[in-house]
């Protein structure tokens, strides 16, 4: 009669074997879903609210997660300290469009085995990785002047004594922002820009510090 200790050495080959092909059917696309990830986030990279889209396609818009509806994509803000970007499914084929840190979404499309960070060329960011910061100090600058009787320009969003707030007919009206936040331009990871949220000093100074600008939030 086979010992303990050999019953067990079989058992353990058995399930070694069984679970052999689960392994590598799952690697047959999780690469894929990475490179595809990077793609989404490089063509996410060039997208403005008044971009072209289709019904129901959701993509992301200046870091703001963003639905089409008749044609024109209708944005809603991450919440403090995240950003939209697309994801690499794990268990199937395909990516995800959702509001995550840039350094989750990063080590997620790492882990599929696809190089050049969340867009797939990293080594372009530097290019506009500075400028964004300093954009985003300038802001913030200039939100601290305004109040809510401030001027403004239909459409347009600022910060308000803390507060997200958007312009209309002339006037803002402003969006208190959740406990422990307070509203802020950021600046952009993927591309070019800035964008405007609720989040909290220590992260934002700390996005724009990375960008390689000095004298914290508002230079």
């Amino acid at each position: 009669m086979p010992s303990t200790s050999t019953l067990l050495s079989i058992l353990a080959c058995a399930l070694a074997v069984s679970a052999g092909p689960l392994v590598e059917k799952r690697a047959a696309f999780t690469l894929q879903n990475g490179i595809d990830a990077q793609n989404l986030n490089a063509q996410f990279a060039t997208l403005s609210a008044d971009a072209p889209c289709t019904a129901g396609q959701s993509a992301c818009v200046q870091g703001a997660f963003a639905q089409c509806v008749a044609g024109k994509f209708v944005t809603s803000p991450c919440s403090g300290g995240l950003t939209c970007l697309a994801l690499p499914l794990v268990n199937s084929p395909g990516t995800s469009v959702t509001c995550d840190t840039e350094a989750d979404a990063a080590a997620r499309i790492a882990a599929t085995g696809a190089t050049g960070g969340v867009s797939g060329r990293s080594l372009k960011r530097a290019a506009f990785t500075l400028q964004n910061g300093k954009d985003a100090q300038n802001l913030n600058a200039q939100f601290a002047t305004l109040s809510a009787s401030s001027s403004c320009t239909s459409g347009q969003n600022a910060c308000v004594q803390g507060q997200f707030a958007q312009c209309s007919n002339g006037k803002f009206v402003s969006f208190p922002c959740a406990g422990g936040l307070t509203c802020v331009a950021l600046p952009l990871v993927n591309s070019p820009g800035t964008s405007i949220t609720c989040d909290t000093v220590a992260d934002a100074q700390t996005r724009i510090a990375a960008t390689g600008a000095t004298g914290g939030i508002s230079g």
